[in-house]
């Protein structure tokens, strides 16, 4: 049997996919398409706590069964591109990992069916008819990003006693962009708190942001969920560096990567779930009558050398409701 792999660019992306494996002799070989922004570098934990998934329930890659990844970097068009291009392939499902994956399907029309892990707003953005029924062919897990806005707030006031200015790293281009400032807004007005909005549609704007933030003296920064930081967080973790800024992180790759700090849903065990999704749709099941779950795990990690190299002291009320403290 062959397991090279094929390499080819797609508007200007590199992906490597898998050659076909032929079915063994025991059974069907099943194929599931798996499409991402970013890299396979950047995606490279997430895509292991999948794998892991699917081998819980007895799904292995080269075995009995077979994923066509497609990575689109940063570019909207090529990811687009590459989920039509899924959409034309004789898959079983799609893995689309989060919101503007699950949407670049979407657009294609496919009734193939769709989990995604990593979704805020499954609901807002018409990817089901509700969290309970789906009615459709998309299905997974939520981040519920919108609800735990104010508690990362609250965090950040707590880990920076006197902080009153706050900036806001955020896409436009994120589809739930507006609900979810209107939220933010909200939320840091309630706790006293002034909210300055930098926003970023390319990495190119980055720097600049960041100078908005200095010049608006916020104490602190808070990063929206939108997959722009996710691909670019060690320029993200950088610059806040460069500029003394703490910063709050959705996800807990941040802080491990030297941001300050991070409160939410866990992406690999959300990762891992989503393979308990592929399996029952293998095994036959509907994405529509599949509840669409919240996260079972959420996590707080505070990066401790980062905080001291801020000048930073965290509170011990705080240290000892962490998850998980790197020193």
């Amino acid at each position: 049997m062959d397991r090279r792999a094929f390499i080819t660019v797609v508007g200007g992306s590199i992906f490597i996919a898998p050659l076909p494996i032929q079915a063994q002799a025991t059974g069907k070989v099943a194929r599931i398409g798996y499409l991402a922004p970013g890299t396979a570098t950047t995606n490279a934990g997430l895509r292991k706590a999948f794998s892991d998934g699917l081998r819980d329930h007895g799904w292995i890659e080269g075995q009995n069964i077979v994923t066509e990844y497609r990575w689109a970097g940063d570019e909207q068009p090529t990811l687009n591109a590459l989920a039509a291009e899924l959409a034309r392939l004789p898959l079983q499902l799609i893995f689309a990992i989060n919101t503007p994956a699950a949407l670049a399907m979407k657009r294609t029309g496919t009734r193939l069916p769709v989990v995604f892990a990593q979704v805020s707003e499954p609901i807002a953005i018409g990817l089901v008819e509700s969290l309970a029924r789906p009615g459709r062919n998309f299905t997974g897990l939520t981040t519920i990003n919108r609800e735990l806005m104010s508690k990362r707030l609250e965090l950040l006031k707590e880990a920076i006693p006197g902080l009153t200015r706050v900036g806001h790293l955020a896409n436009p281009g994120y589809e739930v962009h507006k609900a979810q400032l209107t939220e933010m807004t909200a939320a840091a007005r309630a706790l006293g708190l002034t909210l300055h909005v930098a926003e970023v549609r390319s990495p190119s704007e980055f720097e600049a942001a960041f100078a908005r933030f200095t010049a608006a003296q916020v104490g602190a920064f808070i990063v929206q969920q939108d997959d722009l930081f996710v691909a670019n967080r060690l320029r993200v973790i950088e610059l806040s560096a460069q500029r003394r800024l703490p910063g709050m992180f959705v996800f807990s790759f941040y802080p491990r990567a030297g941001g300050l700090m991070s409160y939410g849903a866990n992406a690999e065990d959300l990762y891992r779930r989503a393979a308990e999704y592929v399996d029952k749709i293998l095994k036959g099941a509907k994405p529509a009558d599949l509840p669409v779950e919240r996260p079972t795990k959420f996590e707080l990690v505070i990066n401790l050398k980062t905080a001291k190299a801020l000048g930073l002291t965290i509170p011990q009320s705080l240290l000892v409701r962490a998850d998980q403290v790197i020193e």
